[in-house]
C-alpha cells in the first residue's frame, strides 16, 4: 500500500511546517480523517507543557476530552505503558493498557460520544530520548485497520518523526523554555515586525517588547532579532 517513494520523500520536507503537512497528505490520500502527534521532552510525561502537540480531524473539544482527559489523565496512554508495547495498537485495544476496566469503559463512552471510534496509535522513537506518539484515525473503511496497514504506517510515522527530531536537533537544547508571550513576539518578529508594531498587535509598550526580546535572546543564546528568529523556527518553537 504505502510505497518506498512515499516514505522517502519524507527527506525532502526541509522544515516542520513542511513535514506536518506532508504527513497530512498521505494520511488523507490513504483514507484517515483524523491525524494526532504528541512528542514529550525526553523523559517527561505527554503533559508536559513543552510537549509537542499537533492534531487534525478533530475539534479541540473533542480533543482535550478523548486525548487530554481519557487517554492520558486517566493513564491509558503513557509513556511507560505506550511506548514499551513497541509496536502500533488500534484505539479499541487500550483496555489491555489499563488494569481498571471502569476507566475504559469511560473512556469508551466519551470516545462514542465525541465520534471517535476507530484508529491507529504508533510510539515512535529518536534520539536522546526524544520518543512520542502519532495516530491516524477516523478511517474511511475498515481495511485499513488490518494489521499489515498498522504495520506500513508504524514504518512512516517513525520515519516521520526521524525527520523530525534530524530538523528541530536543537528542540530541547536551551536552559528554559520560551513563555508563550516570548514565542509570539518572536513569531511576529520573523514575519517582520518591528517592536512598534508588535506592540500595536499585542497592546503591549514597545519597551515591553523589548524587554521580553532581549529576555528571548539570552534563552536562545542570540544576540539579534534575525538569529533569534532563525533559531526559534528550526527548534520549532514558533511557525511562521
Amino acid at each position: 500500500m504505502l510505497t518506498f517513494d512515499e516514505i522517502g520523500k519524507l527527506d525532502q520536507c526541509d522544515s516542520p511546517a513542511r513535514l506536518w503537512k506532508y504527513v497530512l497528505k498521505i494520511a488523507r490520500q490513504y483514507g484517515f480523517r483524523a491525524t494526532v502527534y504528541a512528542c514529550p521532552p525526553p523523559h517527561r510525561k505527554p503533559t508536559h507543557p513543552d510537549t509537542i502537540i499537533r492534531y487534525v480531524g478533530l475539534s479541540d473539544e473533542q480533543f482535550q476530552k478523548f486525548a487530554i482527559a481519557g487517554l492520558i489523565e486517566q493513564g491509558h496512554i503513557t509513556t511507560e505503558n505506550s511506548l514499551s508495547k513497541g509496536s502500533p495498537f488500534r484505539w479499541t485495544e487500550i483496555a489491555n493498557l489499563t488494569n481498571s476496566r471502569q476507566l475504559f469503559e469511560n473512556l469508551k463512552q466519551d470516545a462514542n460520544s465525541s465520534d471517535i471510534d476507530e484508529g491507529w496509535i504508533f510510539p515512535v522513537f529518536g534520539p536522546q530520548s526524544r520518543n512520542g506518539l502519532a495516530s491516524y484515525g477516523k478511517p474511511k473503511n475498515e481495511k485499513l485497520m488490518d494489521n499489515d496497514i498498522g504495520l506500513q504506517f508504524h514504518i512512516f510515522a517513525q520515519m516521520a518523526h526521524l525527520r523530525f527530531c534530524q530538523l528541530t536537533p536543537d528542540l530541547y537544547g536551551i536552559d528554559k523554555s520560551l513563555s508563550k508571550r516570548e514565542m509570539q513576539i518572536i513569531a511576529w518578529a520573523a514575519k517582520g515586525k518591528s517592536n512598534s508594531e508588535i506592540g500595536t498587535i499585542l497592546q503591549l509598550s514597545e519597551s515591553s517588547i523589548d524587554s521580553y526580546m532581549r529576555r528571548a535572546f539570552t534563552k536562545l543564546d542570540v544576540h539579534d532579532r534575525t538569529s533569534a528568529s532563525v533559531k526559534a523556527i528550526s527548534m520549532d518553537l514558533v511557525r511562521t
